[in-house]
């Protein structure tokens, strides 16, 4: 009976262990924590694979190669990624030439009096006029800017004057006008600041949507072995169950025997009552992360979702810590998305700073003009040339200066932020080595406190057979094996997690 009930206790441990813990000796032999591999590269799946992968168990790439497609934070990001790049390949329309044409027809009649003879008698008068105007506009790379201008003009007119003949006349000119700015708004970082300014904006966008996508795949690790605990948790409170049931079967058969006595009995009854409410528990748990894990994924809710077992294990290899840090202060996606904001501020900063100067435009305007009279068979053409040099300043203007001011502060802002953030990077890299450290010596002492539960577990069974304990210490003994066995999964799963967070934090995969 005790060697049978050995088995049974033993038999319970590995149920809930089994494909999850892989032993201390094969985790030191690792040199990187199993999974991180190319998680980083991996490339979303299309809508047919996803139907397909969905139908077997899930393992942790796949459901990382399905939040890529589909999680909708992520999408959210890439909207914003593409609104940046549309804005970049706009800004280039800044030395595009820009074509224009207008064109206007007008024709009116009127009944006024004409004959001085017969002012009771209005005269009927037509007036048509149309015209037409183009223009052509283009910037350069110094700031300055070409303007060509040309119009047809023609107008056919009733005499105003009794005995005057009815008029027609044609009118063509152009100008050509050329203005380059000497200060305010001159030269090649003012002319291209649109567009520097829209790639800053792209570039940061860019590294934001690495950042969303370094955070998904946290995500997911976090909602995946959230799952996998609530599981294994499950599967604990099972064992449990089960171990209970038996307790209480042996503690009735010796009641019935006059070797137990009814306390006995009751609480083995109870125990089982007990571990059969954390089983309710647990299990509604289980069904909250899944659900969980399924809104990470970009799921339907009711999506049914099944996990491949998975063997976790651990390191002893040490962190080192002055690699990661310099690594994250590298690759942070976060920390590059807020340099080039800094490096967009400093654009502005200097633009607002060039509103402060004096408006010097050197301007070259040649125009010419054509005027036909068809009626008198009379051209009369005429040219100008034009160079100037204008100069304007406003005095005492306030809103320049205010925005100066509010472009430099923003940038000394913007570099305190990177400040903060690199040296909170630093902080948090440190503090995840130090958990690290703490889980790998709470795993092995957890272990040897599971080891230690299962001989309690024996001997407080031999104990009771032998009529010299009660089952209060077979019971005492399962609750520690119980509360073991779940502190040792929650510790692993910490461990993971612990190491998942630092690759957000460093942009790339562990490898110790």
């Amino acid at each position: 009976m005790m060697c049978c009930k050995k088995t049974i206790y033993r038999l319970s441990l590995n149920l809930c262990l089994a494909g999850f813990i892989t032993g201390v000796a094969f985790a030191q032999a690792k040199k990187s924590p199993q999974g991180n591999g190319d998680m980083f590269n991996l490339k979303p799946y299309t809508e047919a694979e996803i139907e397909a992968v969905i139908k077997k168990p899930l393992k942790l790439e796949d459901c990382i190669r399905i939040a890529l497609g589909k999680n909708i934070q992520l999408q959210i990001a890439k909207r914003d990624l593409d609104i940046a790049e549309a804005a970049v390949s706009g800004s280039y329309s800044t030395f595009f030439p820009i074509f224009s044409i207008a064109a206007s027809s007008q024709k009116r009649n009127e009944n006024r009096p004409v004959d001085p003879s017969k002012p009771n008698n209005p005269t009927d008068l037509s007036f048509d006029n149309s015209s037409i105007l183009g223009e052509v506009r283009q910037t350069f790379i110094t700031g300055g800017v070409l303007t060509i201008t040309g119009d047809f003009r023609r107008d056919l007119n009733s005499p105003d004057k009794f005995g005057a003949p009815p008029t027609q006349t044609q009118n063509r000119g152009y100008t050509i006008d050329f203005t380059q700015p000497l200060l305010r708004g001159a030269w090649f970082t003012m002319a291209r600041s649109p567009i520097k300014l829209a790639d800053y904006d792209r570039k940061a966008q860019e590294r934001s949507f690495t950042s969303a996508k370094l955070q998904t795949i946290f995500d997911v690790k976090q909602a995946y072995y959230s799952v996998l605990l609530r599981k294994e948790i499950v599967g604990a409170n099972r064992a449990a169950i089960k171990r209970d049931s038996t307790l209480l079967r042996l503690s009735q058969s010796k009641f019935n025997a006059s070797l137990a006595t009814r306390r006995d009995v009751l609480s083995a009854e109870i125990q089982l009552a007990e571990d059969r409410s954390s089983l309710l528990s647990s299990q509604s748990d289980y069904e909250k992360a899944m659900d969980d894990l399924k809104d990470v994924l970009g799921l339907p809710l009711e999506t049914h979702l099944e996990l491949e077992d998975v063997k976790l294990s651990y390191s002893t290899e040490p962190l080192d810590v002055d690699f990661l840090i310099r690594h994250a202060i590298e690759n942070n996606p976060q920390i590059q998305s807020l340099e080039y904001a800094i490096k967009r501020t400093d654009l502005q900063r200097r633009v607002a700073k060039n509103q402060l100067l004096p408006r010097l435009d050197l301007s070259v305007q040649y125009n010419g003009s054509f005027d036909t009279d068809t009626d008198l068979n009379k051209d009369i053409k005429s040219n100008n040339f034009l160079v100037s040099l204008n100069l304007s300043y406003p005095f005492l203007d306030r809103a320049a200066s205010a925005n100066a001011e509010k472009a430099r502060l923003a940038l000394s802002q913007q570099e305190y932020r990177l400040a903060d953030m690199k040296r909170q990077i630093v902080r948090s890299i440190r503090n995840i080595v130090r958990s690290t450290y703490s889980s790998i010596q709470e795993i092995q002492v957890l272990q040897r406190s599971m080891d230690a539960a299962v001989q309690k577990v024996e001997f407080a069974t031999t104990m009771f057979n032998l009529g010299r304990a009660s089952n209060l210490d077979i019971t005492d003994a399962q609750q520690s094996l119980l509360k073991s066995q779940i502190q040792y999964v929650q510790k692993l799963i910490d461990y993971h997690l612990q190491l998942a967070l630092l690759e957000t934090l460093i942009g790339q995969p562990i490898v110790q």
